[in-house]
This record gives structure tokens, C-alpha cells and sequence, in this order.
């Protein structure tokens, strides 16, 4: 808890550097951090204590969130076990889709450096796997993008989007105002899209989303369109699968 509580201070200090200005070692060793203290020493009994409730908000907010979006079961149905089955088996025929059959918006952010972003509420992303590319939040008056959307950075970092935000000009959006995509096809597609760019794209051939029209996505295919059903299916059987672990986690910090 002690070593939580000073990789917090530590990563406090590290919002001052970025991709131009890059520390080095001996920076890192001069740096000063803030921790409670008593009678002149460190005071490792306040950091424990206050890592310990902050621990307990945690699994009660946690509790909280798997409760409202009704991840609290994670036994698996005939169908999900189904499915699963049949991927596992290759039972299932997959079909190649074009990024602009999927989306009718795919569009680019727009360019607002960091010096003139100014506080707020609105999720800023920008190129970046750290907090899924969500590098502020501000109250500049950006271009808007929807929630239920895919972002795309130049690198190819790829992440689905369950809230508005505002998107910096290294980062692709995709979504549609056209058809109402369930949040699990929209995660397929997001796995999709990651897999089809996958290792294609660095600092030295950045991506735009205007190259991005025709590619490929493979999809769950049925009439030769994709088949949505196997798509929500087999999501919601991989999130059970993947929350089990968490659920438990919880029930087991609550009831001791």
C-alpha cells in the first residue's frame, strides 16, 4: 500500500512531459515528491490507511458499476455457449466488410495543442494507448463525437467509445447515424477493425481515417451480410468470461 500510494505521487509529476519533451534518468532522480509526513519522518501508517479507503470506495463503486450495467451474472447461456463452441471449432463463416459499408461517418479530429486546452468536463483523445488515448478533459468548444463510436490513432490504437467526446487531428472516428449498432456489435467490429491494421502503422506511416475506406473488417457472415446475432452473442459470452474473475473479486472483498 505504501508503493501505491508513492507511484501516485510519482505519476502526479509526470503530466509536465510529453512525446517533446522527454525526461531522462538524471531528471527522474532530482524529482521531488510530496508524502505525509510526522515528526520530520515519513509517515507510512497515513499512506496505508489512506490507500485502505480508498481501496473500499473503490470495490463499492466497482460493486456499483457491474450492478448497472447488469455484469453481475456471468453464467454462460446455451447460446453463448453455443457460439463459442462453434468459434472454437471453426464453425463459423466470416465474411470481409469495408470500413465505409460498416460506417457512414468516418471522419478526422481537429488539431488543438496542449497549451490551448482549457479545463472542463469533455474527454479530449488524442494518439496513445494511456487512459485509451483520453489525455484530458477540457472545455474548448472542439468538433463533437458521438458516444458509440470507434477511434482509430495514427499508430492504430483502437478503442471503442461509450461517451461524447472531442478528438485531436491524429485520431479517426467511425460510427453511423444511419443504423443503430448495438454496443456489443460495436465492440466486434472494434476487435475487427484492431485485427485488420494490426502492425501496419508507426511513427514512420501514420494512419489517416480518410486511407482507412476500404479496408477490410472480417465479420460473422449470414445472406451475406453480417450476421449480428452471432456478434452480440459472442461478446456478451467473452464479457462474462472476462468479469467473472472481477465479480468474484468483488463478492469476496465485501464479504470478507
Amino acid at each position: 500500500k505504501n508503493g501505491i500510494f508513492i507511484s501516485m505521487a510519482i505519476s502526479k509529476l509526470m503530466y509536465q512531459f510529453s512525446y517533446s519533451n522527454k525526461p531522462g534518468m538524471q531528471i527522474y532522480k532530482d524529482l521531488k515528491i510530496l508524502l505525509p509526513t510526522r515528526k520530520g519522518k515519513i509517515d507510512f501508517e497515513f499512506m496505508e490507511n489512506f490507500v485502505t479507503e480508498l481501496e473500499k470506495n473503490r470495490i463499492k463503486n466497482l460493486e456499483q458499476y457491474l450492478i448497472i450495467n447488469n455484469l453481475k451474472d456471468y453464467n454462460l447461456t446455451d447460446e453463448e455457449k453455443q457460439v463459442l463452441n462453434d468459434f472454437e471449432k471453426g464453425n463459423i463463416v466470416f465474411g470481409e466488410f469495408t470500413y465505409k459499408s460498416i460506417f457512414n461517418k468516418i471522419l478526422q479530429g481537429r488539431r488543438l495543442k496542449k497549451d490551448d486546452q482549457k479545463s472542463g468536463i469533455i474527454p479530449f483523445v488524442m494518439a496513445g494507448t494511456t487512459n485509451t488515448g483520453v489525455v484530458n478533459y477540457i472545455s474548448n468548444p472542439v468538433a463533437s463525437f458521438p458516444k458509440n463510436s470507434i477511434t482509430i490513432d495514427i499508430f492504430g490504437n483502437t478503442f471503442y467509445r461509450n461517451y461524447d467526446y472531442g478528438a485531436g487531428d491524429d485520431t479517426g472516428v467511425y460510427f453511423s447515424n444511419e443504423k443503430e449498432y448495438s454496443k456489443e456489435s460495436m465492440l466486434f467490429f472494434t476487435t475487427s477493425m484492431k485485427k485488420s491494421i494490426s502492425g501496419k502503422f508507426d511513427f514512420g506511416n501514420k494512419l489517416r481515417s480518410s486511407q482507412s475506406l476500404n479496408f477490410n473488417m472480417k465479420l460473422p457472415l449470414k445472406d451475406k451480410k453480417p450476421d449480428f446475432v452471432i456478434m452480440e452473442t459472442f461478446i456478451s459470452a467473452i464479457q462474462k468470461l472476462v468479469i467473472k474473475d472481477v465479480v468474484l473479486y468483488v463478492n469476496k472483498k465485501i464479504n470478507g
